[in-house]
């Protein structure tokens, strides 16, 4: 089983460089750029893991009905946000699609990609024409409406949108929201720095 999940990810990651290469070549020449979309992918990922440790023993902590229900709250969308800022647009699509069928496929769950997604859609989408760093704010709020509307959605397929979950389940997404702008808003300037970035 490792060594299937490890296979995908290798297909899922080739994907990303492959498109990077076509339509972004300046990226895979220098080094810089490339390294820090490595870290990107490798912070998403590893945030995404963290997180979502933390969150779920909080909520067995605090006895919740399910604590899958926890993994709204992890801020995905991060590395979309940076990618955007950092990068381009075009890039955080395709990363944001990389990243959105890892943790489903690390979750074991098939609509928990189109959370992800939505929300880092939302979070590229939200600085793309960042000028001020109140704007990093502004795109939290946009995630905490994107992801609300989708933890209903899914909440609603799964036949669970009239039951205690949802309550904690918008609770959650909330979080998420909140603490992609915090990350972002924190690290940005320290990126910015070591990569001698403008953004």
């Amino acid at each position: 089983r490792f060594l299937g999940g490890a296979l995908i990810s290798f297909v899922l990651l080739f994907i990303l460089y492959r498109d990077i290469m076509r339509y972004k070549p300046l990226y895979i020449n220098n080094y810089n750029m490339l390294l820090l979309l490595c870290l990107l992918v490798i912070g998403t990922i590893l945030l995404c893991r963290i997180s979502g440790y933390l969150l779920e023993n909080l909520s067995k902590g605090l006895v919740l009905v399910d604590t899958d229900i926890s993994r709204y709250g992890i801020p995905i969308a991060t590395g979309a946000m940076f990618v955007t800022l950092l990068f381009d647009f075009h890039t955080a699509i395709i990363f944001s699609f990389t990243i959105s069928l890892l943790t489903g496929l690390w979750l074991n769950d098939p609509l928990y990609p189109v959370y992800t997604f939505a929300g880092s859609l939302t979070a590229a989408f939200s600085v793309i024409r960042c000028k001020k760093r109140s704007a990093l704010l502004r795109g939290g709020l946009y995630i905490i409406i994107a992801n609300i509307i989708l933890v209903l959605i899914l909440l609603l397929a799964n036949g669970d949108l009239f039951t205690q979950k949802t309550g904690v389940a918008v609770v959650f997404a909330i979080f998420s929201g909140v603490t992609v702008s915090a990350i972002v808003s924190m690290l940005l300037p320290l990126l910015e720095y070591v990569f001698k970035i403008t953004t």
